[in-house]
């Protein structure tokens, strides 16, 4: 681990914790080897966490661990059909009791549940526990414990569908933590901002004629599931609240820095959210071995940051991120300390794997911006100079770096 750099503000009265929710029974679901969302991608994430916290770099006293509860039923179905939840369910306990008939000391037995999804006897736990994981940091913040929260799960869920399981995900954990801030905590209008390199279509699915829940999302395009065009902008009274900005492969900290600053703010500044969720999925990292984007550690940083801000401004600061993606184990690990350290008021960087390679090209941000300025009804921006990071670790290839020698085509 290097040691990362901190440089943190001083704020001016007394800064609540950041609630952080995570399980090792996220660890119990099982999937085939070599498949990319494996458990060693939350494992390294908490024993990372862990050393900062040991070492002093991130004080225990900014943070408040809490354990997540199971989603129940009903919370599920506020986003699901309920003949879903139960056929996973069933699926799982079958699997259950293939393990307590199996006498051999093999690895207990997974399935195909779905396309590019495999469940395992730990799955229902883990998967309930991964949807209930922000719930509880929703309680947290509204209960006056803590400011904003970190939900480091598995299995991530933004592709799950109302009746489907997809892409790695089984139930949509960002969406059901929408429907909870709703309903339990009266933050009608919700924004679902999504860096993961994958379009979330299941969140954007189950929000699309829902004027109250604005979708935004950054992602590779073309690219696994095929969604996100940008004129899926919604439909009925929905219509205008999903904000898809799908970017061309190589884009990097250049294409993001001014689509955050410049199309995010507006979008915030037209809705006034109540509370802001963040899909935080690091596969648009340019070492992850599903994607061909070019952010960084920093960057993922900076991203976390800007949306913090936004949180700030409206919302005082209400703020849940929910782990998605990313399968490059040792980026993954360091892009969820980094942003936990963003969530605790700090800048402060984990890092030793360096700048992306430099490319000897740059996408007009400036046609991409004003594409979708037209196309959304956009006016006004905000920008701010970003600090330089200075690094001296060298680069390693992707090559020599994959978490996955083996991947399929989805998340």
């Amino acid at each position: 681990m290097s040691e990362p750099t901190t440089e943190d503000a001083s704020p001016a009265e007394p800064r609540l914790p950041t609630v952080f929710v995570t399980d090792p029974a996220f660890l119990n679901h099982l999937v085939p080897d070599r498949f990319p969302e494996q458990p060693e991608r939350l494992r390294l994430s908490v024993a990372m966490i862990d050393a900062l916290i040991a070492e002093g770099t991130l004080p225990a006293e900014r943070l408040l661990r809490l354990a997540p509860r199971a989603a129940t039923s009903e919370e599920l179905a506020a986003v699901h059909d309920e003949a879903y939840i139960e056929r996973v369910h069933r699926a799982v306990e079958a699997l259950i009791a293939a393990e307590a008939r199996q006498t051999s000391k093999a690895r207990p037995p997974s399935r195909k549940l779905a396309n590019e999804v495999y469940i395992s006897a730990g799955s229902w736990e883990a998967a309930t526990l991964a949807a209930g994981a922000s719930l509880v940091a929703l309680d947290a913040i509204a209960e006056g414990r803590a400011r904003n929260g970190y939900a480091l799960v598995r299995p991530p869920g933004h592709h799950a569908r109302p009746g489907e399981a997809m892409g790695f995900c089984i139930f949509n954990n960002v969406a059901v933590a929408a429907r909870y801030a709703q309903r339990k905590h009266g933050w009608q209008k919700v924004l679902i901002v999504d860096y993961d390199v994958h379009h979330g279509n299941g969140t954007q699915e189950m929000f699309y004629d829902d004027p109250d829940v604005v979708y935004f999302s950054t992602h590779q395009f073309p690219l696994y599931p095929g969604t996100g065009a940008s004129t899926e902008m919604g439909e009925g009274a929905g219509e205008g609240a999903t904000i898809n900005v799908p970017l061309p492969a190589g884009s990097g900290w250049s294409v993001y820095d001014p689509i955050f600053r410049q199309v995010l703010w507006p979008v915030a500044d037209r809705m006034k959210p109540d509370v802001i969720l963040l899909s935080a999925g690091f596969d648009a990292h340019f070492l992850d071995p599903l994607s061909e984007m070019a952010l960084c550690n920093a960057d993922f940083s900076d991203l976390t940051l800007e949306v913090a801000e936004i949180a700030d401004h409206y919302c005082d600061g209400r703020l849940v991120v929910v782990q998605e993606g990313g399968y490059h184990l040792n980026a993954v690990a360091q892009c969820a300390a980094t942003v936990l350290l963003a969530l605790t008021g700090s800048d402060g960087i984990v890092d030793s794997l360096g700048l992306p390679p430099p490319q000897n090209f740059r996408w007009n941000d400036e046609a991409i911006i004003r594409a979708l300025y037209d196309l959304h009804h956009l006016a006004g921006y905000r920008r701010k100079p970003r600090k330089p990071v200075v690094r001296a670790q060298p680069t390693p290839s992707k090559e020599e770096t994959s978490v996955a020698q083996e991947s399929p085509s989805g998340e």
